[in-house]
């Protein structure tokens, strides 16, 4: 059995999030965050985040109504808030390492 934490298939992220295969390579050609990694053979793995970016589009598109273009713009705009949250926490972690080489 495979760890959470293992990569996926496109079938397998097809019935995880409930969507036809074709969606999520469409999905792929439109949405420049949904990036798998392809093999020699042309077949494609999804990690757990880029799973989480798939639910959250479907999120958009199906349940909030979003064109395929507002939704790429809301992901966008989601991802740099989060990568700011990361870049505040990596300089707090940073700070109490020198905070605590003073004490």
């Amino acid at each position: 059995m495979k760890s959470p934490e293992a990569l996926k298939t496109i079938g397998e992220v097809a019935k995880i999030v409930n969507v036809p295969i074709y969606v999520l390579r469409f999905w792929e050609k439109k949405i420049n965050l949904i990036a798998p990694i392809k093999k020699k053979n042309g077949t494609r793995y999804y990690n757990n985040s880029q799973i989480t970016i798939i639910e959250t589009l479907k999120n958009l598109l199906y349940i909030k109504k979003y064109s395929i273009d507002g939704a790429n713009r809301q992901l966008s705009k989601e991802m740099s808030n989060v990568n700011e949250k990361e870049k505040i926490i990596k300089d707090l972690k940073e700070l109490i390492i020198e905070i605590n080489k003073l004490i």
